[in-house]
């Protein structure tokens, strides 16, 4: 029998389908979950061979392709030039790199993504697709790890979790009367992360030094700049990564489980966690004190993260909405009046709907000459994307927002109708959303809405 860390076999490549490669995955993952889950002190002591296997490199190709950014690295080699090289001959000289400990990562490309506020840029690090595919080996290695023990209260970047469960704890905690929010913004924490102290959480559960060597090389590679100077960085991990928000969660699980042991400070206090990857919200029943604040600070001093003071809020829910990914919670006084209870509304926010907006603009103006079918089809995955996300069933109220959408709309279409000529314009001047809708295919924001949420409810 062929050692699977010395050869890449063929038929894996040649499947029309990723299932023979993803469900043997999945099997070593869900062992060593098990295995991690029963035993608090388990350690992997030789993870290194498992990367080298086969399927692990085939099916770290087939999610990085399918997953994450098409741009190339610092080599400038995309999916199309590996392929066109050969991916049988690529992975089977990665696979001896790896084997024979002389895989060397590359330089990550560093790319400024305009934020909304004019004049600021977040940082982004695209690796080349060789460490990509790398990494995400070694992420589906580690991951099961560290999934045994991160905590209910962490939604972010995680296996069969995300914003929306987030988001209807945050409603669940609100309506338990955890209404006094400490709505809290790490400065640049992506990074910020210190090394040595992210290798000591590391450590805990992989003593394979092959993998964290490979680790090391990632965090400390230099970021190319546009001019083509490298610059060095001490700390943090580049946006952009494969395994980069796997890491930032590791490094901010240690915050989690300061936050909800039941001895602790917070845990007395009767205050709640919620966290997205970087993003969190404490919540509790009572005025937070200069006690809780200053351990707060403490803590974030000692793991050397910086609290953005402009940006981090101290609300009670009754008098100020809290806004946190995407999302508004107000409290509303009920409309019937043997009820005088408030209740939590929970709906996009202002923020989002305009950014919808802006994306609704930009695709109509840079297809001001396309026909209307590949138009609409194009138009229809924004606004689906748009509702599968901000839809939650039994939580928000979208139906006023898809009311403000249909409007806004009907008048963009009758724009960019008018742009294509004075024919068209006449022919659907009046209402251009219900008559698209009706005889050209365009989404009925409405009826999708509605099916979603009877969908959920059963």
């Amino acid at each position: 029998m062929k050692d699977r860390t010395a050869y890449i076999d063929e038929s894996l490549l040649l499947s029309p389908s990723s299932a023979m490669t993803d469900e043997r995955v999945r099997v070593f993952q869900r062992k060593l979950y098990i295995r991690a889950k029963q035993d608090k002190d388990f350690k992997a002591y030789s993870l290194k061979d498992k990367m080298c296997l086969d399927y692990v490199l085939v099916e770290s190709w087939r999610r990085v392709k399918q997953n994450y950014s098409k741009g190339a690295g610092v080599d400038k080699v995309s999916f199309s030039d590996i392929e066109n090289y050969g991916l049988h001959r690529f992975l089977t000289e990665l696979q001896t790199e790896l084997r024979t400990n002389t895989y060397q990562c590359s330089p990550v490309r560093n790319v400024e993504i305009p934020k909304e506020k004019k004049g600021e840029f977040r940082m982004l690090g695209i690796p080349t697709i060789k460490d990509r595919i790398v990494q995400m080996a070694v992420k589906m290695l580690i991951e099961p790890l560290w999934e045994a023990d991160f905590i209910e209260t962490s939604y972010g970047f995680r296996p069969k979790r995300g914003a929306k469960d987030a988001i209807k704890q945050i409603k669940k905690n609100l309506y338990d009367g955890h209404q006094f929010i400490y709505d809290a913004d790490l400065s640049k924490y992506f990074d910020t992360i210190p090394h040595d102290k992210l290798f000591i959480l590391l450590k805990e559960r992989i003593k394979d030094k092959g993998i964290l060597d490979i680790i090391g090389q990632w965090l400390t590679a230099p970021k190319q700049l546009r001019n083509g100077e490298l610059l060095k960085t001490g700390a943090g991990t580049p946006q952009g990564g494969v395994i980069s928000p796997l890491l930032s969660n590791i490094y901010l699980h240690a915050f989690d489980r300061i936050v909800t042991n039941p001895k602790g400070k917070f845990a007395k206090a009767n205050i709640r966690i919620v966290r997205y990857a970087d993003d969190f919200v404490l919540m509790g029943n009572y005025y937070y004190s200069k006690e809780i604040l200053s351990y707060l600070n403490s803590l974030m001093n000692r793991m050397g993260l910086t609290i953005n003071k402009e940006k981090t809020t101290i609300l009670h829910i009754n008098k100020k909405s809290l806004h946190f990914l995407g999302f508004e919670f107000r409290m509303i006084r009920s409309k019937f009046s043997w009820n005088s209870k408030n209740y939590t509304n929970v709906r996009p926010s202002m923020k989002s709907r305009s950014k919808l907006f802006t994306q609704i603009r930009e695709l109509l103006r840079k297809r001001r000459h396309w026909e209307i079918e590949p138009m609409i089809y194009k138009l229809n995955s924004l606004l689906i994307g748009w509702l599968n996300y901000f839809s939650i069933s039994k939580v928000t109220h979208i139906w006023e927002t898809i009311k403000v959408i249909i409007k806004h709309l009907d008048y963009k279409l009758f724009k960019w109708l008018k742009s294509k000529g004075r024919k068209a314009h006449k022919v659907l001047r009046q209402h251009p959303y219900s008559t698209f809708v009706k005889s050209k295919g365009l989404l009925d924001l409405e009826k999708y809405a509605r099916l979603k949420t009877l969908a959920k409810a059963q």
